[in-house]
């Protein structure tokens, strides 16, 4: 299991509890900032996790076919374009025919919505910056849920999508991010390598 941009390294240790009992063979958890690499370890240290310092927007260091599982949890929505299609061609590259790439970004609808608010401010390279907490400005690609779709079918996956909205209990610590309570706070794409998913 590869987890690019991993940030404070939260969302692994979350997914392994959810999914206690089963624990991949290897665990790389990655991002190109290593002080956020510290936190992660210092944070939410996982004993079987091999904590690298990697950067999306060059080739990754890994074999063609070797990964199962490639998690990009808000990270798409960070990149230009051009570097957003380069890494998800890497992704296609490094998993096997039965590998699976989840990514999630900001929903396109709650972009816009945070953008009517007044809430983002430009970013330079084509992005935005969205607010979070703790004053953290996280950049964001003002693109469609359709540009996403390109992105990953371009790079010869299958991908669902789905809406995914915040419940009450992250409406009430998150305040700064409220829009209403139809707009979907995230975007999941479950994605599949498309001859895997062949007959």
């Amino acid at each position: 299991m590869l987890e690019l941009g991993a940030g404070n390294g939260y969302f692994a240790s979350l997914l392994l509890r959810r999914f206690s009992g089963q624990t991949p063979e290897r665990l790389i958890i990655s991002d190109q900032s290593q002080s956020l690499l510290d936190i992660a370890q210092t944070e939410f240290y996982l004993s079987s996790a091999d904590y690298q310092r990697i950067d999306v927007q060059e080739p990754l260091p890994f074999a063609d076919n070797s990964v199962d599982l490639i998690l990009a949890i808000m990270l798409l929505n960070e990149l230009p374009t051009s570097y957003a299609q380069k890494a998800v061609v890497e992704c296609a590259r490094l998993l096997r025919e039965s590998g699976q790439l989840l990514a999630a970004v900001p929903h396109p609808a709650f972009v816009q919505a945070l953008a009517k608010k007044g809430a983002l401010t430009d970013f330079g390279r084509g992005l935005f910056a969205m607010p979070s907490t703790d004053g953290l400005r996280l950049p964001v690609a003002h693109r469609p849920a359709d540009a996403y779709l390109t992105l990953l079918t371009g790079a010869g996956f299958q991908a669902a999508s789905e809406d995914v909205f915040a419940n009450d209990a992250i409406r009430h610590e998150k305040p700064g991010l409220s829009v209403g309570r139809d707009v979907p706070l995230a975007l999941l794409f479950d994605c599949r390598k498309q001859s895997a998913a062949r007959p």
